[in-house]
């Protein structure tokens, strides 16, 4: 028997992320692109679409539990609209104040999606011919 975890809870904005995740999907001709898989084996792939130094498009494609879902989605709308260096300088702190809150033992989906979408800069970054800074 599975032990069920009621989502009651949860805070308003998880739920919200949860039932209508953002930007999923994948990204047709990304200037970068990852996909990377946490210690809970749950993956994140991203795709981003880059305009000068800004990225002004995101496709996430997240498998695992609804805490990976969740941080997913809301990674993806901080992400979107900001500078790389902007975008590499978001924390976990800023996903987990986005969704409302995230217990300590759900920390490492928010740590993943941003390592996630770090390597679709890099990755970005690397095609380009620039040196990540």
């Amino acid at each position: 028997m599975h032990e069920h975890h009621s989502l009651e809870h949860l805070p308003r904005e998880f739920l919200e992320h949860m039932r209508f995740p953002h930007n999923q999907g994948v990204l047709e001709n990304p200037d970068g692109i990852a996909e990377m898989t946490g210690q809970c084996g749950d993956s994140i792939a991203v795709g981003i679409h880059v305009d000068g130094d800004v990225i002004r498009g995101i496709r996430v494609l997240p498998t695992g539990c609804a805490f990976t879902v969740v941080c997913s989605s809301a990674m993806s709308l901080l992400a979107d609209g900001k500078t790389l260096d902007e975008a590499l300088r978001l924390e976990p702190r800023d996903i987990v104040r986005e969704i409302g809150g995230l217990s300590e033992d759900h920390q490492h989906c928010a740590r993943l999606a941003l390592n996630a979408l770090g390597e679709a800069i890099t990755d970005h970054l690397e095609r380009s011919g620039k040196k990540p800074g």
